[in-house]
């Protein structure tokens, strides 16, 4: 039976829409592939809406699954329901189906709509479908029970020629593991709706190798990024395969989210042993790191567990050791003031940060920041949601929180966005770009 996975997402660049594929669609499409499927991926980032629709048309699945996160929901919606015909089945799946699910039912787009983990619901909705069964309107994915033996990804077409990039980058998105103990207002991940209670699946040195050798001899794959909330959960982990990346694949760069509370001497050691000799910006590795905030005050309002302190060892452990830092600022956060701000400077002028990144609050539906701007009135619509970028509040003159003071916001933004003059080989710098949301976790 033939099965059409669509991702609606926002474009990376606009030199490349797409720099690294997202790693769902990949997983879920490669595990249909081995259940027996026949399957082709879908991104509405790589053609326009009518090209896409003509091409799933062409293909002609029986099943259709969409992935999307909520600014694309409702473009998500409407190729959905567009795609609908006789005998043909469409699912919606991914963080915000998760959250809103009734809603995503009532668009009456979907057939069925899957909460939470994919790859155990999307196989058995497979199955009922060859089946003849009728679906249910809404399906609970159960956890993965081992991630060690998910498979790598198989090679789409739809992905082929983004990995084929020669002029650039080829990036690819490696799991070491899953599950988050972090308790941070302004994540999804805390949410139980959508996610499972943090209990930690972890995969092996040995597989995580293997699936990285295996991209590189296909796609020539030279940079990771290892897509974990916290990759320096698991340091054993970790340090395992960053000693066998540089002892096997010394020319492929490396970056991951780490955390201030999870980084050790060791692991800062292990990576600076790593660094020595990657003279070439791409070979490099960059530890990210969600500080979000120099003040205190506003890391305890936001529940990040860490502290102003904590986050300046860590930079300077990484500056000992030659390590890239990649620092996420969050602006933009209710009740925060001049004093919030002065002390931002402060953290970031003593840090020095190889990379600083200043995100723009954008509360996301599921989250608690999202939940105490609702109940106070701060959403300037509670039904947008959409990204506002730095571009889109200065041309308004205002943002998606009432009561922030975005000139100060936009002020600040400026003066830690590092954005080079316009190059034809963008940097591959962080796959927060082109995101005004925090994405590292502290």
């Amino acid at each position: 039976m033939r099965v059409a996975l669509v991702y609606v997402g926002q474009p990376e660049s606009e030199l490349r829409p797409v720099m690294s594929p997202p790693i769902g669609p990949q997983l879920l499409g490669s595990l249909l592939l081995e259940h027996g499927a026949d399957v082709e991926l879908f991104d509405s980032r790589l053609q326009p809406a009518d090209r896409l629709l003509a091409a799933l048309d062409d293909f002609d699945p029986r099943l259709v699954g969409f992935s999307y996160l909520s600014p694309n929901a409702d473009e998500a919606v409407a190729l959905a329901r567009a795609v609908r015909g006789p005998g043909r089945v469409v699912v919606a799946g991914g963080v915000h189906a998760s959250i809103h699910t009734e809603a995503t039912v009532a668009t009456g787009a979907f057939d069925c709509v899957v909460r939470r983990e994919g790859e155990s619901a999307i196989l058995d909705l497979y199955d009922r479908v060859v089946a003849g069964e009728a679906l249910p309107s809404i399906v609970d994915g159960a956890p993965w029970p081992d991630v060690d033996a998910l498979p790598p990804y198989a090679d789409f077409d739809c992905y082929r020629g983004v990995y084929a990039e020669s002029d650039a980058y080829r990036p690819v998105y490696l799991q070491l593991g899953r599950g988050c103990p972090m308790q941070c207002t302004f994540c999804e991940l805390p949410n139980r709706s959508v996610f499972e209670p943090p209990r930690r699946r972890f995969r092996t040195v040995d597989t995580v190798m293997a699936e990285l050798h295996e991209y590189v001899r296909r796609w020539g794959v030279d940079f990771v990024t290892i897509a974990d909330p916290i990759a320096t959960l698991n340091l054993p982990l970790l340090m395992g395969v960053v000693r066998r990346m540089d002892a096997e694949l010394p020319d492929v760069g490396l970056m991951f989210n780490g955390h201030v509370n999870r980084f050790s001497p060791a692991l800062a050691e292990c990576l600076g042993e790593a660094q020595a000799g990657r003279d070439r910006e791409g070979q490099r590795i960059t530890v990210w790191f969600g500080f979000e905030s120099g003040s205190q005050r506003l890391l305890e309002f936001m529940r990040k567990r860490t502290t102003v302190a904590d986050g300046v060892a860590v930079a300077e452990l990484c500056r000992q050791h030659d390590v890239q830092v990649g620092a996420n600022l969050l602006l933009g956060v209710p009740t925060e003031t001049d004093e919030d701000y002065t002390a931002h400077h402060a953290f970031m002028d003593t840090i020095k940060p190889t990379f600083p990144n200043p995100n723009i609050l954008n509360p996301l539906p599921g989250t608690e920041m999202y939940d105490y701007c609702a109940a106070r009135g701060l959403l300037r619509d509670p039904d947008d949601y959409s990204i506002w970028r730095d571009t889109d509040i200065a041309a308004r003159g205002e943002g998606p929180v009432l009561g922030i003071d975005y000139e100060r916001v936009l002020a600040t933004y400026r003066r830690y966005r590092d954005e080079p003059v316009e190059d034809p080989q963008p940097r591959y710098r962080s796959w927060a770009d082109t995101d005004d949301t925090t994405t590292g976790c502290g």
